[in-house]
């Protein structure tokens, strides 16, 4: 078995990117198990929405950043107390190796340092009932993917805000989380590092694939992750653009009174908006509405549109608070 141990590396968008690069390379052979530790992060599943799993305000508070992975499955909170593992493997001539059966290994490992862990029927972890180890699986091309994440020493209070969503979203398509209560690993075990965790790890994946090879990602691979990084992973076209269809409700007090839009969001696009307005309220809204249909929920686009009708309108004065009503201008994202 082959590892690839990231510690320097804490730049979520690039461990991720790292990780796509590797698969892509992966030619089977040696299982390759990966290893990396990424700065606050919400991580969203492929088929999910991001207002759904966000909580947009503490996301900023906390400045973390919010991404999409490349598999499915809920979404997970990293931080520097998160251990992130990654497994690779080819298929051969055998089936795909189920989740559960992937991370066997570590379900091993927390059993050898003495904790009541079992794995349950969504191929999480717990420990006295507890959530510690979450995971997912990506298959192509005869290989699969399936990574996890290991809470050793997280900030819960963090996590438990970030992934409260603070939209409200009537009505989406796609995979929403279950939601599970969780803990560190030196809750049992305070004496525990990721040092001694890392270790624990590689003793027993050593132990279910043979001994384990240190080797080092070579500088192409360093170079694609990194163009994969900018270029995907921290693009608004990927992690909000790629969502399922889904409904947004905004709400303001804006000058006029309490006023609020619904829009339906497909491909990244709002296709339909509907405005609740008081008495009083501009009748240029409504040209704001028609002209955002079609166009990117992007905030820099939202700003556009609502400028331009602004000054056609003699809104010019109130763009930008009609504009953060529609469209929140923080980059979560990037």
């Amino acid at each position: 078995m082959l590892l690839i141990d990231t510690p320097s590396v804490r730049d979520p968008a690039m461990n991720l990117a790292l990780e796509e690069v590797l698969m892509r390379r992966f030619q089977g052979g040696e299982p390759l198990l990966f290893f990396y530790v990424n700065a606050p992060a919400v991580v969203i599943g492929r088929n999910q929405v991001p207002y759904v799993e966000a909580n947009m305000q503490h996301v900023m508070r906390w400045r973390a950043t919010v991404l999409r992975r490349m598999s499915g499955g809920g979404a997970v909170y990293h931080d520097p107390g998160n251990l992130n593992f990654g497994l690779l493997q080819g298929r051969g001539a055998d089936p795909f190796p189920s989740p559960g059966d992937a991370v066997r290994p570590v379900l091993n490992s927390l059993k050898a340092l003495g904790l009541p862990a079992h794995l349950n029927a969504r191929h999480d972890i717990l420990v006295d009932g507890m959530k510690v180890t979450g995971t997912a699986q990506y298959r192509a091309q005869r290989k699969s993917l399936t990574h996890g994440t290991l809470l050793v020493s997280a900030d819960l209070g963090r996590l438990q805000q970030v992934l409260a969503s603070d939209s409200d979203v009537p009505a989406y398509r796609g995979r929403g989380s279950v939601r599970s209560p969780v803990s560190n690993l030196i809750r049992y075990r305070p004496d525990l590092t990721m040092a001694k965790v890392r270790a624990a790890l590689i003793q027993s994946f050593a132990a279910y694939h043979g001994r384990v090879t240190p080797v080092v990602p070579d500088p192409a691979d360093w170079s694609a992750a990194r163009a994969l990084a900018q270029s995907k992973y921290r693009s608004w076209e990927w992690t909000v653009g790629r969502s399922p269809e889904f409904q947004l409700r905004r709400q303001a007090r804006l000058p006029w009174g309490r006023s609020e839009a619904l829009m339906q969001i497909r491909q990244g696009r709002v296709t339909r908006i509907a405005l609740t307005l008081p008495q009083g309220a501009p009748a240029a809204l409504a040209q704001v509405a028609a002209h955002l249909e079609g166009r990117r929920y992007h905030p820099d686009v939202v700003a556009r549109e609502v400028q331009a009708v602004g000054l056609v309108q003699g809104m010019a004065g109130l763009a930008g608070p009609v504009a953060d009503w529609l469209c929140s201008p923080n980059r979560w994202w990037q």
